[in-house]
């Protein structure tokens, strides 16, 4: 049965098929960019089918003294953003079929993400009529996984961005840039100590702004590139070692080994 979340993967899948056939023909033959459109539309299949086979997490209701339970499974859906993940995982594959690099295997790492937490998601859904407890099994199975590769991902996200603004400002610059950074974590860990009855959605607030600060840094230090490093010792190697002529000699003069050279 074709659902309605479906429809708009599979026609999505058919736009990139046509405009892939489009540009094969106007372009002379370009099959580079007929590529590109043909693997978005099997990226584009992927959450299409899967809407199909879980049937957009919808349960039919049947017949008899068992709809009233049925019905009540299809109302406690739980809220998903996995289709919107979805769709991003298929454009950064795009992307990065386009451009190349590491965001082509972000794109598929995003999509393997997206298929296994629909997948456990959709089954969740169907235990029970009881929405709070639907909520608790698929927490009790995804969360063991969820915060170590969370907490992996936000480390490896902050050290990289942090590492990008350093080599991208110069000597000086990366000193007093570590420093600042350093200074803000220490009045902010003060300031928690201080007063530990403070407001979360403010903590929530401060927290976001220095990561979003830290990732813009990260991303314009990424697009400026690395500061020219020195190359320590190469002005000694190039030197090249003068003649000793003895000490005290004018220019020109012969050194007394010279002078018995010729004399012998």
């Amino acid at each position: 049965m074709i659902t309605t979340g479906s429809r708009f993967w599979f026609a999505l899948a058919g736009l990139c098929l046509f405009g892939a056939a489009v540009h094969f023909v106007t372009s002379g033959n370009d099959k580079y960019g007929s590529l590109v459109l043909v693997f978005g539309a099997a990226a584009a299949l992927i959450p299409g089918i899967a809407a199909v086979v879980f049937r957009d997490g919808t349960v039919a209701a049947t017949a008899g003294a068992g709809a009233g339970p049925t019905a009540d499974i299809a109302a406690t859906r739980l809220p998903a953003i996995w289709p919107a993940l979805g769709a991003l995982g298929a454009g950064v594959v795009v992307v990065g079929l386009a451009a190349g690099g590491a965001l082509l295997y972000v794109g598929f790492g995003i999509l393997a993400v997206t298929l296994v937490e629909w997948m456990v998601q959709s089954w969740a859904e169907r235990s029970t009529a009881d929405p709070g407890v639907n909520q608790a099994l698929r927490n009790r199975i995804m969360y063991p996984i969820e915060f170590p590769a969370l907490a992996a991902l936000g480390v490896a996200l902050v050290v990289i961005s942090f590492s990008r603004v350093l080599l991208a400002v110069s000597k000086t610059g990366s000193t007093v840039v570590a420093i600042v950074v350093a200074s803000a974590i220490l009045a902010i860990a003060t300031l928690l100590s201080a007063r530990p009855r403070i407001s979360s959605s403010l903590l929530t607030a401060v927290v976001v702004v220095g990561a979003l600060a830290l990732i813009g840094g990260g991303i314009v230090g990424a697009v400026a590139g690395e500061r020219e490093f020195e190359a320590h010792g190469t002005e000694h190697e190039n030197e090249l070692p003068e003649e000793d002529h003895g000490e005290g000699a004018p220019p020109g003069a012969e050194t007394p080994a010279e002078a018995g050279g010729h004399g012998g």
